[in-house]
């Protein structure tokens, strides 16, 4: 086991019976952009919607990020939005089938989003890759990358996300309102905001 900050490091694993990322979503920037879905690059859309249509899921779809001068003009990622009204419950989530970690199987695991393969890696403020304090293994043992082994495809795929979501200099980045939560009353409508 190597060493990192001090103290011996651990290997990444899913908690036994948790499937926490697959269920809920955030509110995210803020309350009132409404919760996030599955980040969806451009070029994986079609395959995601054409493995709902086999499999008979339901998929809602929205933009994510887009880039424009003066509006909106280029989609640079999508959501995949959660089935509960809520935002809550990846629609490939498997309700009544477990997963070899004892959590809700995957029924795309093989295929999944990127952005699946990246978590529980993500970018902090400060677009330094970090792990997801909501994570149940990261809660436990670190949210630093450098004290928890076996983050390879992780982090390889966090970084092929940064390399496609990103804005051209002299362009705005557009973020979508999801209005989705259950605080309605305190978001903004659907559809796009200007980033500050």
């Amino acid at each position: 086991m190597a060493m990192h900050s001090g103290k011996p490091a651990v290997k990444f694993s899913c908690v036994h019976g948790c499937s926490d990322c697959c269920i809920y979503r955030e509110y995210y920037p803020s309350v009132e952009f409404g919760k996030i879905g599955v980040l969806i690059l451009p070029e994986e859309k079609g395959r995601i919607e054409k493995l709902a249509t086999e499999k008979g899921i339901n998929l809602k779809i929205i933009p994510r990020l887009a880039v424009g001068a003066q509006s909106p003009e280029q989609v640079i990622a999508y959501q995949m939005m959660g089935k509960n009204q809520d935002g809550d419950l990846c629609p490939f989530l498997a309700i009544d089938e477990l997963a070899p970690h004892g959590g809700l199987k995957c029924r795309i695991y093989a295929d999944r989003p990127l952005a699946c393969r990246a978590y529980p890696v993500i970018d902090d403020d400060d677009k330094q890759a970090t792990l997801d304090p909501h994570c149940q293994f990261c809660s436990k043992f670190s949210t630093n990358t450098a004290d928890v082994e076996g983050l390879q495809q992780e982090l390889e795929s966090l970084s092929r996300i940064k390399a496609t979501v990103k804005a051209e200099r002299g362009l705005h980045v557009w973020r979508y309102a999801t209005a989705t939560g259950k605080d309605r009353k305190a978001m903004l409508p659907e559809g796009w905001v200007l980033e500050s």
